[in-house]
């Protein structure tokens, strides 16, 4: 291509910047356009190629793809427009000829019919098809890029940024510097600068390359730290060749390395956040089985595979309903989730643990064996692996940070516990039925010469514990997979949550779970995943060892029962 050439299309394209509207406006054309179109001079053809892109007509964007695709045909028995007509999927007749279904060019935008009002399909052979070349497809490109560079979605502005650095092509750095000054959004700027400064590494000009390691250093660009970790190798052909162009990436790569630390600290601690919040929603209802009752629930971890596998069945549902409705199935399905795996846990009570208080071995093995039965029921119904896709609004997540991102289901999944939290803390210490099984927890005996009804309360507790873990598995559907032995997965770090925060304690419960979930996330990196478990559960062995009641123990006359 040649340098006129090269200028020429910058012109084009970033004249084309200056009159870009939100939408585009029906207009007609000059005549000489289409006479331009037709003629078999590039030159001519690029004059009007220059004029189109500024008209903001949709017919042109479908004129310009057509030339650019080399659908763009001279059908002379067209007297209109130059006789100018855009070709569709050619189909191939009986008699083998090539026929091509025909639409206006510009501005009708409607499919050609022939006498009888069928589509008009013409033998390849009558169509001349104006010439495209190198240029020509170089200036259509640059109006593409435009297009999206100025779409008025913000992740349609990004992706083509993006795409425009991968491309390499340095000959888009004055599109997207164009771009970068007129856009309003912070995030699709700073993802135009990233751009450019990608490219700008690439350049033969070491002042540009010097400016590029600067600008990733002030963007803690992360992301390209591989693209100058190329430029240092010397090994590589990129090596850079300039010393003082290659000390300044040195300094940019530090100082990213060292951001890189930092967000990778912080993503795995917002990860452990999230995971202490399903380890507190697990724990809360095992706390309240556990603390009033004694007994050890090993079936509790299937209640939340229960809860898990009412979402997926919520979602089925909804989803023969009509579209509008669709989007409710994500909020039915905690408050059923919820109430069945509660009443289910009131039956296993009233059928199972009820025989089995005060015999903590025996109610150990029987909740066992019924967590047993539950996965293999899932497994008999369900399969061995399903998924409830997320709803559209907990998709992508926010940037805080340079490669720092808080997905939104996981925010989802925090709000929800703080909320869970709440509604624990207002009716354990707001409500007269929290104050009962408070009271029973305490002394049991005691309440019930009080004229409080105990067994009333068991099952209440089992109801709300089954029932809170229902929600959890709920949850979960937000982060993974539904799988029938799920709930085995989170069933022995939610009693280390109980055991090391207090039992019975709704402060110990939360406190615990936070750090326990947190300890294992940012361990996991540098042990792995096995030996995080192994760490974790050593610190906690010699943390009772120390406090044996826990970090909140029960303070009173009834402290050591």
């Amino acid at each position: 291509m040649s340098a006129k050439v090269q200028l020429f299309l910058c012109i084009l394209t970033l004249a084309g910047f200056l009159s870009v509207p939100g939408t585009r406006a029906a207009g007609g054309l000059p005549d000489t356009v289409w006479e331009q179109l037709a003629s078999e001079d590039d030159h001519q053809i690029l004059a009007a190629i220059g004029v189109l892109i500024n008209n903001h007509d949709d017919g042109v964007y479908r004129l310009l793809i057509g030339l650019y695709e080399s659908r763009l045909y001279i059908y002379e028995e067209r007297s209109e427009q130059s006789g100018l007509v855009i070709g569709g999927e050619s189909e191939t007749n009986d008699d083998g000829d090539e026929m091509i279904p025909l639409e206006s060019a510009y501005p009708n935008a409607v499919l050609l019919t022939d006498d009888a009002g069928a589509p008009l399909r013409i033998d390849s052979f009558d169509l001349i098809p104006v010439e495209t070349n190198r240029e020509i497809r170089a200036a259509i490109e640059a109006y593409r890029m435009r297009l999206d560079l100025t779409h008025q979605d913000p992740a349609v502005r990004i992706q083509a940024s993006e795409s425009l650095a991968r491309s390499g092509k340095l000959s888009v750095l004055p599109i997207l510097r164009e771009a970068g000054q007129i856009d309003k959004n912070q995030e699709v700027r700073r993802a135009i600068e990233l751009a450019i400064l990608r490219l700008q590494l690439q350049s033969k000009d070491s002042l540009d390359r010097f400016m590029a390691a600067e600008g990733l250093q002030e963007h803690n660009a992360i992301d390209l730290l591989p693209a100058i970790a190329v430029r240092l190798n010397p090994e590589s052909e990129q090596y850079e060749q300039d010393q003082r162009v290659r000390e300044r990436m040195k300094e940019a790569s530090i100082s990213l390395g060292n951001w890189r630390r930092i967000a990778d600290i912080s993503q795995m601690a917002f990860f452990g956040l999230s995971l202490g919040s399903v380890l507190i929603l697990m724990a809360l209802g095992l706390a309240i089985i556990y603390g009033l009752l004694g007994v050890i629930n090993m079936a509790h971890g299937e209640f939340m595979m229960l809860g898990a596998y009412t979402a997926y069945v919520v979602y089925l549902i909804f989803s023969r309903l009509p579209v509008e409705y669709a989007e409710l199935s994500f909020w039915a399905a905690f408050p059923l989730a919820f109430c069945l795996a509660g009443l289910i846990g009131v039956l296993v009570e009233a059928l199972i643990i009820r025989r089995l208080y005060d015999r903590p071995l025996e109610s150990l093995l029987a909740t066992w064996g019924l967590g047993l039965i539950l996965i293999q029921g899932a497994r008999v119904i369900f399969g061995d692996n399903v998924n409830r896709p997320a709803p559209d609004f907990l998709t992508g997540g926010l940037e805080i940070l340079p490669g720092v991102v808080l997905a939104y289901n996981r925010l989802f999944i925090i709000a929800l516990t703080v909320f869970m939290i709440v509604g624990m803390f207002v009716l354990l210490y707001r409500t007269n039925l929290g104050l009962r099984i408070r009271a029973v927890t305490q002394n049991r005996a005691m309440s019930a010469c009080l004229g409080i009804r105990t067994r009333n309360i068991d099952r209440t507790a089992f109801f709300l514990g089954t029932g809170i873990a229902g929600v959890a598995g709920c949850a979960l559907t937000l982060i993974g997979n539904i799988v029938p032995n799920m709930g085995q997965n989170y069933i022995v770090d939610s009693f280390l949550v109980v055991v090391a925060g207090g039992v019975g304690k709704l402060i110990g419960t939360v406190v615990a779970g936070l750090a326990i979930g947190l300890t294992s996330k940012i361990a996991e990196p540098v042990m792995g995943a096995v030996f995080a478990k192994v760490f974790l559960l050593g610190l906690i062995v010699l943390f009772l060892q120390v406090r044996p009641t826990g970090l909140f123990p029960a303070k009173g006359r009834h402290a050591d029962q």
